[in-house]
């Protein structure tokens, strides 16, 4: 395997980063952070470009990616889940 990294964390502080490649359930999800590459197993398909979470995200909490909030989940949401319209409403203003 030349390049082990699929995914991409944007900011340290992120609950979400995205694949580069189409991913299905029992892949591993792989981005770098603070200095060394990170495993998520992934639980369900997620399309190329598309977001998973990286810790376990609870219903009502905030959902941030490029250091910012992006949205609000609006369920129970696990690690490596995807992460979309599905089970993340955007932020209200």
């Amino acid at each position: 395997m030349t390049d082990p990294v699929n995914s991409i964390l944007i900011n340290e502080a992120d609950d979400v980063a995205t694949t580069t490649v189409a991913l299905i359930r029992g892949d591993v999800g792989r981005y770098w952070a603070q200095g060394v590459i990170v495993e998520i197993v992934i639980t369900e398909a997620i399309p190329q470009y598309h977001k998973f979470a990286v810790r376990d995200i609870r219903q009502d909490e905030r959902v941030r990616k490029y250091g910012e909030v992006i949205g609000q989940a609006i369920r129970n949401i696990d690690k490596g889940a995807h992460v979309h319209v599905h089970n993340m409403a955007s932020p209200r203003r």
